[in-house]
């Protein structure tokens, strides 16, 4: 009888936690959308975000490279980092379902497809400080820049002008702290 070597035995660890942990966050995505709409409270303004269906396809390949690993001998090191890729891929596919097809401005937060962001969380809109400044040209009337408290920047994509100025009033209402 021969015995597993320390390494198959690690392997094989490694590709149970892995696919555990792939279906654990899956599993979790009725879970993370129900928690985000109950903190965001009531919607005040939809905003016009396709519904976005890519979160499927990023699960599918995830779910793809967790099955390939072990079909080829890729060495220990090299099937971690693609299991590790795989469940990352699963992680990026419950945020983007969480949000998918909610996009707006709510009571609580800003809901912007994989992002949800508190009031308390926007430091500022820089855009509204520069866009009607005469000296400033090329302003895009149909984006808004968010700036978070923890330094990060978030794009937000409007349909049209007119959404982005009603979302924007809409936002000022909510966080008036945020007028330039």
């Amino acid at each position: 009888m021969r015995l597993l070597t320390t390494e198959a035995i690690i392997y094989f660890s490694l590709l149970v936690v892995a696919l555990l942990l792939y279906i654990a966050v899956l599993v979790s995505i009725p879970v993370r959308r129900r928690r985000t709409l109950a903190a965001a409270g009531a919607c005040l303004m939809p905003l016009s975000a396709p519904s976005s269906k890519k979160w499927v396809a990023i699960a599918v390949v995830a779910g793809l490279v967790l099955l390939a690993v072990p079909l080829r001998n890729y060495g220990l090191v090299v099937s971690a980092v693609l299991l590790a890729a795989a469940v990352l891929g699963a992680e990026i596919a419950a945020r983007e379902a969480a949000g998918s097809g909610r996009a707006g401005i709510y009571e609580n937060m800003l809901i912007l497809g994989t992002s949800a962001i508190r009031w308390s969380d926007i430091a500022s809109l820089p855009t509204l400080s520069y866009e009607d400044d005469p000296d400033t040209t090329q302003v895009d009337k149909t984006t808004l820049r968010v700036l978070l408290e923890d330094g990060s920047e978030q794009l937000v994509l409007f349909s049209d002008e007119e959404e982005r100025r009603r979302a924007v009033e809409k936002i000022l209402e909510r966080a008036p702290e945020l007028r330039p």
